[in-house]
């Protein structure tokens, strides 16, 4: 067999045995899983509503609303969500993202790792690394964290973005946009992550970059591109949460859920686990050229990946003062969080590693086939001690309210919310500053009140409050006043002897800016696609 079927071999199996647990009818009931199903739900109901990019989802609560998609980016959750509007079953949906996302990520470490280090060797075991890699595994079937899982897809990319800037002539920044844009719009916590790591290896490689100004160019006009384009993400988020209305109870205790260093080589589910560690040990038998060139910078900057995992893995330890930090990185929740990052980053430097060895010693299959048997060993070991069970979610399993109240710490619930089941129970009706309660009337992302008393002041609508409600007369249109003071979190409307009224989300001036700045970036970015792509095609022409 040749070296290339037994590559693409090996790549079919490391992906059919990361789907294994995906080829069933029912789901794997993981930790976040309900809430995650929730937020494709919702999607799906703002599609069917025509309002695919509404903020503040209709479906939580019964419909009262939850602010997820303007806090938690929802990228590739767009995909199951459309599957659902074209009639698939939520369990199959759920499972075809998964899969989705397991070849995604499979595919971006193959083609990174191939750009950086110009081996289709190296490529494939870090691809099968990074694929079977045990928190991955764990990230996936025992948590269900969707948000680190989708943005673990688009780190390779900021990898070989970095290489690209520091060790080559950043000719595709590119690179570092697609990566850094994809992890925002998936999990803020992993940009945050990945912007430290940018940093470190701009720190790193400062004397170069120096040296060539042109770079620095470039990195700031590439780094203003991932701001403009996701502007409409965390402008709005920004806002809101700087305006102090959120709820502030839910807090982790960093120091309780950092781990033990010995922990760090555990077949659990929130480790890194051994095999990721003791595959570093190629490096001892790797030997830096005498050539000064791209082999040595290659050697390095595995070296330096290898170094940044390590730190990465031995900082979510209790060898780190977490208790002292949790007010300055409390954002993390876990420190554990970080083997987000520390695994691909420790996936390239071995990849690097064993594409290297392989390389002199012409021992392509025989590395190879060892080193996959390996990690799909601990990936089946990972599995197979996974003890969360397989459910069944009906279609209309959000139909029943109390499920719609599943947000998990509820990070995103104003302050003034005090009963998250009360919500859900009252989303039917609305209240007046009398104790009358009326029926309201939903129609798509908007409700519509009528017969309100005359001598009505104001009414709690059931709506939680966020900024960017808007209130009318339903006769004559005129604006009505609203504030958040509504009992339970809910907006208040002062009816000004309106006899009906229609509640919506309008959004705020920030909002409405953001999306601006976002298609402007958008045109921009095309207008000088278009532009280079000629340029390049005239210069071809010419040589």
């Amino acid at each position: 067999m040749s070296e290339k079927k037994i590559r693409v071999t090996l790549a079919v199996l490391c992906i059919v045995a990361a789907c294994a647990p995906l080829f069933t009818k029912n789901c794997i009931g993981g930790h976040d899983i309900i809430y995650h199903l929730l937020r494709m739900e919702a999607l799906k109901e703002g599609i069917r509503a025509g309002r695919p990019f509404l903020r503040v989802n209709m479906l939580f609560f019964g419909g009262t609303g939850y602010a997820s998609s303007m806090f938690y980016p929802d990228f590739l959750l767009y995909f199951p969500a459309l599957l659902r509007v074209l009639g698939v079953h939520l369990n199959q949906a759920w499972n075809l993202f998964v899969g989705l996302c397991i070849i995604l990520g499979f595919l971006s470490a193959w083609y990174c790792a191939g750009l950086i280090s110009k081996s289709n060797t190296a490529a494939i075991i870090t691809a099968v690394i990074f694929t079977l890699y045990q928190y991955h595994i764990f990230d996936i079937y025992v948590r269900s964290a969707v948000g680190e899982f989708t943005a673990v897809i688009f780190l390779p990319f900021v990898i070989a973005g970095l290489y690209d800037l520091v060790w080559e002539d950043f000719k595709r920044p590119w690179l570092l946009f697609a990566g850094m844009t994809g992890v925002l719009l998936c999990h803020t916590i992993t940009f945050v992550i990945c912007t430290g790591l940018c940093v470190l290896m701009v720190l790193v490689g400062i004397k170069r970059l120096l040296k060539e100004p042109k770079k620095l160019l470039k990195l700031f006009i590439t780094a203003l591109a991932v701001t403009g384009i996701t502007a409409f993400y965390w402008l709005p988020a920004l806002e809101i949460m700087s305006s102090g209305v959120l709820s502030k109870d839910f807090v982790y205790n960093m120091e309780l859920e950092s781990v033990g260093f010995w922990e760090l080589f555990f077949n659990e589910w929130n480790r890194p686990g051994a095999v990721i560690f003791v595959l570093l040990l190629a490096r001892l038998l790797v030997v830096k050229g005498t050539d000064p060139g791209k082999e040595k910078d290659l050697i390095g900057f595995g070296d330096i990946c290898m170094l940044s995992g390590l730190v990465l893995a031995l900082a979510s330890t209790s060898l780190v003062p977490w208790g002292r930090l949790q007010g300055f990185l409390g954002f993390l929740q876990f420190p554990w969080r970080l083997f987000v990052a520390a695994g691909p980053l420790l996936a390239f430097a071995e990849g690097i590693y064993f594409g290297k060895l392989s390389e002199k010693r012409k021992a392509d299959r025989v590395v190879l086939v060892m080193l996959t048997g390996l990690m799909l060993l601990s990936a089946f070991s990972n599995m197979q001690k996974n003890d969360q069970e397989y459910y069944s979610y009906s279609d209309d399993y959000f139909d029943y309210r109390p499920f719609t109240t599943d947000v998990l710490g509820g990070e995103w619930l104003p302050e003034k919310v005090e009963d998250r089941e009360r919500l859900a129970a009252k989303a039917d009706l609305a209240r007046d500053d009398r104790g009358r309660e009326y029926e309201v009337r939903r129609i798509k992302n908007e409700l519509e009140l009528s017969d309100l008393g005359k001598d009505c002041k104001y009414v709690d609508v059931p709506f939680v409050f966020y900024k960017g409600y808007a209130a009318e007369d339903g006769e004559t249109g005129r604006s009505l006043a609203l504030s958040d003071e509504g009992q339970n979190g809910l907006v208040r409307v002062f009816t000004d002897g309106a006899g009906s009224i229609r509640v919506f989300y309008a959004g705020t001036v920030i909002q409405h800016l953001s999306d601006l700045i976002t298609l402007i970036t958008i045109f921009a970015l095309v207008v000088f696609g278009i532009i280079e792509g000629r340029l390049r095609k005239k210069r071809g022409e010419e040589k």
